[in-house]
C-alpha cells in the first residue's frame, strides 16, 4: 500500500505542477489541491512504519481476551 501511495503521490504532484505550468488547462485551485494531495501521499509513502497497530506492552491488555 505504501508503494501505491508513493506512486499516486508522484502522479498527483506531477499533474498539479503541469497544471500550474500551463500544460493542462485546469483551475488553479484544482492544481493546488492535486499538488497538496500528492505531497501528502508522498509523505505517507516514504514513512518507515510497517505496522498499523502500536507494539504491545508486556502484560495483558484489552486486545488479549482469549485467556479470560
Amino acid at each position: 500500500m505504501k508503494r501505491l501511495a508513493l506512486i499516486a503521490g508522484v502522479v498527483f504532484l506531477l499533474i498539479g505542477i503541469a497544471g500550474f505550468a500551463g500544460m493542462i488547462q485546469t483551475l488553479p485551485v484544482y492544481n493546488a489541491v492535486l499538488a497538496a494531495a500528492g505531497a501528502i501521499f508522498i509523505m505517507f509513502g516514504i514513512t518507515n512504519r510497517r505496522a498499523m497497530v502500536a507494539p504491545r506492552a508486556p502484560g495483558r491488555d484489552l486486545r488479549d481476551l482469549g485467556g479470560v
